[in-house]
Protein backbone atom coordinates (compact mmCIF):
# COMPACT_ATOMS: atom_id res chain seq x y z
CA UNK A 1 0.00 0.00 0.00
CA UNK A 2 1.41 2.89 -1.04
CA UNK A 3 0.53 6.59 -0.86
CA UNK A 4 1.67 10.20 4.41
CA UNK A 5 -0.27 10.81 7.79
CA UNK A 6 -1.55 12.88 12.97
CA UNK A 7 -5.24 8.74 19.87
CA UNK A 8 -5.79 11.03 21.73
CA UNK A 9 -4.65 14.59 21.94
CA UNK A 10 -1.55 14.92 24.03
CA UNK A 11 0.12 13.02 21.23
CA UNK A 12 -1.72 14.29 17.73
CA UNK A 13 1.39 16.29 16.79
CA UNK A 14 4.53 14.75 18.87
CA UNK A 15 3.85 11.62 16.40
CA UNK A 16 4.36 12.65 13.65
CA UNK A 17 5.59 15.79 13.67
CA UNK A 18 3.79 17.06 10.14
CA UNK A 19 4.81 20.28 8.62
CA UNK A 20 4.59 22.15 5.53
CA UNK A 21 6.93 23.27 2.63
CA UNK A 22 6.18 23.31 -0.90
CA UNK A 23 7.56 20.76 -2.91
CA UNK A 24 10.96 21.98 -4.79
CA UNK A 25 10.39 22.78 -8.94
CA UNK A 26 11.24 20.56 -11.62
CA UNK A 27 14.42 21.80 -13.37
CA UNK A 28 14.44 19.19 -16.31
CA UNK A 29 16.53 17.17 -14.54
CA UNK A 30 16.04 13.11 -14.01
CA UNK A 31 12.65 12.23 -12.55
CA UNK A 32 11.42 11.31 -8.72
CA UNK A 33 13.72 9.19 -6.38
CA UNK A 34 12.65 6.08 -4.71
CA UNK A 35 12.99 5.04 -0.71
CA UNK A 36 13.30 1.59 0.42
CA UNK A 37 14.19 0.30 3.56
CA UNK A 38 12.59 -1.95 6.53
CA UNK A 39 11.64 -1.20 9.91
CA UNK A 40 12.29 -3.93 12.87
CA UNK A 41 9.52 -3.55 15.38
CA UNK A 42 10.71 -4.50 19.07
CA UNK A 43 7.91 -5.85 21.80
CA UNK A 44 8.68 -6.22 25.26
CA UNK A 45 9.05 -9.71 27.45
CA UNK A 46 9.43 -10.53 30.37
CA UNK A 47 11.46 -8.19 32.66
CA UNK A 48 10.91 -5.12 30.49
CA UNK A 49 13.60 -6.93 28.21
CA UNK A 50 12.69 -6.21 24.38
CA UNK A 51 12.48 -8.82 21.70
CA UNK A 52 11.95 -8.49 17.83
CA UNK A 53 8.47 -8.82 16.47
CA UNK A 54 7.42 -11.83 14.17
CA UNK A 55 5.33 -9.91 12.11
CA UNK A 56 6.53 -6.74 11.57
CA UNK A 57 3.52 -5.47 8.98
CA UNK A 58 1.55 -2.62 9.64
CA UNK A 59 4.05 0.02 10.45
CA UNK A 60 3.16 3.17 8.61
CA UNK A 61 6.43 4.88 6.80
CA UNK A 62 5.76 8.54 5.19
CA UNK A 63 7.57 11.30 3.92
CA UNK A 64 7.17 15.31 5.31
CA UNK A 65 8.62 17.96 3.67
CA UNK A 66 6.25 18.64 0.33
CA UNK A 67 2.50 18.66 -0.41
CA UNK A 68 1.15 16.80 -2.77
CA UNK A 69 -2.59 17.49 -4.33
CA UNK A 70 -5.54 16.00 -2.83
CA UNK A 71 -7.04 12.91 -4.58
CA UNK A 72 -10.68 13.23 -6.25
CA UNK A 73 -11.44 9.39 -4.89
CA UNK A 74 -13.61 8.79 -1.97
CA UNK A 75 -12.02 5.96 1.10
CA UNK A 76 -13.99 3.91 3.16
CA UNK A 77 -14.20 3.51 6.69
CA UNK A 78 -17.19 0.21 7.09
CA UNK A 79 -18.75 -0.56 10.23
CA UNK A 80 -19.31 -4.68 10.21
CA UNK A 81 -19.40 -6.81 13.14
CA UNK A 82 -18.79 -4.30 15.64
CA UNK A 83 -15.59 -3.07 14.37
CA UNK A 84 -14.07 -0.86 11.82
CA UNK A 85 -12.50 -1.63 8.75
CA UNK A 86 -9.54 -0.75 7.76
CA UNK A 87 -7.74 -0.18 11.41
CA UNK A 88 -6.21 2.51 9.64
CA UNK A 89 -6.63 4.65 6.84
CA UNK A 90 -4.34 6.87 5.12
CA UNK A 91 -5.96 10.13 3.41
CA UNK A 92 -4.25 13.62 2.15
CA UNK A 93 -5.42 16.72 3.48
CA UNK A 94 -8.90 17.36 2.42
CA UNK A 95 -10.16 14.10 0.60
CA UNK A 96 -13.01 12.83 1.94
CA UNK A 97 -13.92 9.32 4.10
CA UNK A 98 -17.42 7.51 3.66
CA UNK A 99 -18.40 5.63 7.12
CA UNK A 100 -20.97 2.73 5.68
CA UNK A 101 -22.68 1.35 8.57
CA UNK A 102 -23.17 -2.69 7.45
CA UNK A 103 -24.09 -4.08 10.74
CA UNK A 104 -27.70 -4.16 11.64
CA UNK A 105 -27.72 -2.62 14.88
CA UNK A 106 -26.85 1.35 15.25
CA UNK A 107 -23.49 2.77 15.90
CA UNK A 108 -22.54 6.27 16.39
CA UNK A 109 -18.91 7.18 15.02
CA UNK A 110 -16.71 10.39 16.35
CA UNK A 111 -13.79 11.68 16.72
CA UNK A 112 -12.55 14.49 19.50
CA UNK A 113 -9.13 15.05 17.82
CA UNK A 114 -8.13 18.76 18.05
CA UNK A 115 -7.15 17.76 14.24
CA UNK A 116 -10.69 17.04 13.32
CA UNK A 117 -13.93 16.69 15.36
CA UNK A 118 -16.85 15.70 13.94
CA UNK A 119 -19.88 13.51 15.26
CA UNK A 120 -22.10 11.29 12.72
CA UNK A 121 -24.60 10.63 14.87
CA UNK A 122 -27.18 7.16 15.26
CA UNK A 123 -27.52 5.48 12.23
CA UNK A 124 -27.74 1.93 10.64
CA UNK A 125 -27.56 -0.35 7.74
CA UNK A 126 -30.61 0.61 6.48
CA UNK A 127 -29.65 4.22 6.16
CA UNK A 128 -27.05 5.66 4.22
CA UNK A 129 -23.90 5.97 4.76
CA UNK A 130 -22.34 9.64 6.39
CA UNK A 131 -19.21 11.45 4.92
CA UNK A 132 -16.67 13.59 6.60
CA UNK A 133 -13.86 15.51 5.06
CA UNK A 134 -10.43 15.67 6.30
CA UNK A 135 -9.03 19.60 6.08
CA UNK A 136 -5.73 19.14 7.90
CA UNK A 137 -3.08 16.71 8.60
CA UNK A 138 -2.68 15.32 11.62
CA UNK A 139 -3.78 11.77 13.58
CA UNK A 140 -7.65 11.30 14.06
CA UNK A 141 -8.44 8.55 16.36
CA UNK A 142 -12.29 7.05 15.22
CA UNK A 143 -14.67 5.62 17.72
CA UNK A 144 -18.02 4.45 18.24
CA UNK A 145 -19.83 6.21 21.14
CA UNK A 146 -21.93 3.11 21.90
CA UNK A 147 -19.26 0.21 21.51
CA UNK A 148 -15.65 0.73 23.26
CA UNK A 149 -13.72 -1.50 21.47
CA UNK A 150 -14.44 0.34 18.05
CA UNK A 151 -11.00 2.47 17.14
CA UNK A 152 -9.93 3.10 13.73
CA UNK A 153 -7.28 6.06 12.85
CA UNK A 154 -7.56 8.21 9.86
CA UNK A 155 -4.07 9.50 9.15
CA UNK A 156 -4.52 12.58 7.51
CA UNK A 157 -1.32 13.59 5.21
CA UNK A 158 -0.21 16.62 3.71
CA UNK A 159 1.27 14.23 0.38
CA UNK A 160 1.08 10.78 -0.88
CA UNK A 161 4.44 9.84 -0.04
CA UNK A 162 4.02 7.18 2.10
CA UNK A 163 4.12 3.06 2.59
CA UNK A 164 3.47 0.34 4.72
CA UNK A 165 5.12 -2.62 6.03
CA UNK A 166 5.39 -6.14 4.82
CA UNK A 167 5.96 -9.00 7.08
CA UNK A 168 9.27 -8.80 7.22
CA UNK A 169 9.44 -5.07 7.59
CA UNK A 170 10.43 -4.00 4.20
CA UNK A 171 9.00 -0.92 2.13
CA UNK A 172 9.28 1.34 -0.45
CA UNK A 173 7.84 4.73 -1.13
CA UNK A 174 7.81 5.95 -5.23
CA UNK A 175 8.23 9.15 -6.85
CA UNK A 176 10.02 11.31 -3.83
CA UNK A 177 10.77 14.57 -5.57
CA UNK A 178 14.32 15.87 -4.69
CA UNK A 179 14.89 17.92 -1.74
CA UNK A 180 16.04 17.21 1.89
CA UNK A 181 12.71 15.43 3.67
CA UNK A 182 11.78 13.29 6.87
CA UNK A 183 11.47 9.96 6.80
CA UNK A 184 9.48 8.64 9.02
CA UNK A 185 7.49 5.36 11.00
CA UNK A 186 4.48 4.94 13.11
CA UNK A 187 2.20 2.71 14.60
CA UNK A 188 -0.59 2.43 17.13
CA UNK A 189 1.24 1.74 20.49
CA UNK A 190 4.71 3.35 19.23
CA UNK A 191 6.00 6.37 19.21
CA UNK A 192 7.05 7.82 15.85
CA UNK A 193 10.56 7.54 14.56
CA UNK A 194 12.08 9.84 11.91
CA UNK A 195 15.21 9.96 10.12
CA UNK A 196 16.49 12.92 7.67
CA UNK A 197 17.20 11.90 4.25
CA UNK A 198 18.34 13.51 1.05
CA UNK A 199 16.63 12.47 -2.54
CA UNK A 200 18.84 13.65 -5.44
CA UNK A 201 16.90 13.72 -8.64
CA UNK A 202 15.95 10.41 -10.02
CA UNK A 203 18.15 8.50 -7.35
CA UNK A 204 17.34 5.70 -4.79
CA UNK A 205 17.91 5.80 -1.12
CA UNK A 206 17.74 2.83 1.32
CA UNK A 207 17.49 3.24 4.93
CA UNK A 208 16.88 1.16 8.41
CA UNK A 209 14.80 2.16 11.02
CA UNK A 210 13.62 0.57 14.28
CA UNK A 211 10.53 1.24 16.57
CA UNK A 212 9.14 -0.07 19.91
CA UNK A 213 5.62 -0.81 20.07
CA UNK A 214 5.50 -0.83 23.71
CA UNK A 215 2.83 2.05 24.63
CA UNK A 216 -0.13 0.81 26.51
CA UNK A 217 -3.27 2.66 25.49
CA UNK A 218 -5.94 4.34 27.93
CA UNK A 219 -9.56 3.60 27.77
CA UNK A 220 -10.98 6.11 25.96
CA UNK A 221 -14.71 8.05 26.98
CA UNK A 222 -17.22 8.62 25.04
CA UNK A 223 -18.27 11.43 23.36
CA UNK A 224 -19.44 13.52 26.20
CA UNK A 225 -16.41 12.63 28.23
CA UNK A 226 -18.23 9.82 30.33
CA UNK A 227 -17.51 6.50 30.75
CA UNK A 228 -19.19 3.90 28.70
CA UNK A 229 -21.82 2.15 30.58
CA UNK A 230 -21.77 -1.62 30.82
CA UNK A 231 -22.74 -3.68 27.76
CA UNK A 232 -26.31 -5.03 29.01
CA UNK A 233 -27.17 -1.65 29.19
CA UNK A 234 -27.10 -0.39 25.78
CA UNK A 235 -29.84 -3.09 24.32
CA UNK A 236 -31.09 0.19 23.56
CA UNK A 237 -28.67 0.31 20.19
CA UNK A 238 -29.87 -2.90 18.99
CA UNK A 239 -32.76 -2.11 17.12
Amino acid sequence: MSGVLCVPKIITFSILGLFFVLAPVSDGSPGPGRITGDVTVFQKKFFGKLKKKKDMSGVFVYITGFKSETPENVLDIVQEDRKFYPDILPVVAGQKVRFPNHDHIYHNVFSISPTKVFDLGQYKDSEPPKFVTFENPGLVPVFCNIHPQMLTYVVVLENNAYAMTDKEGAFQVENVPSGTYTVNAWLPHAKRVSQEILIQPGQDVEIHLDIKEILKMKPHPRKDGSDYPPEEEMTIYAD
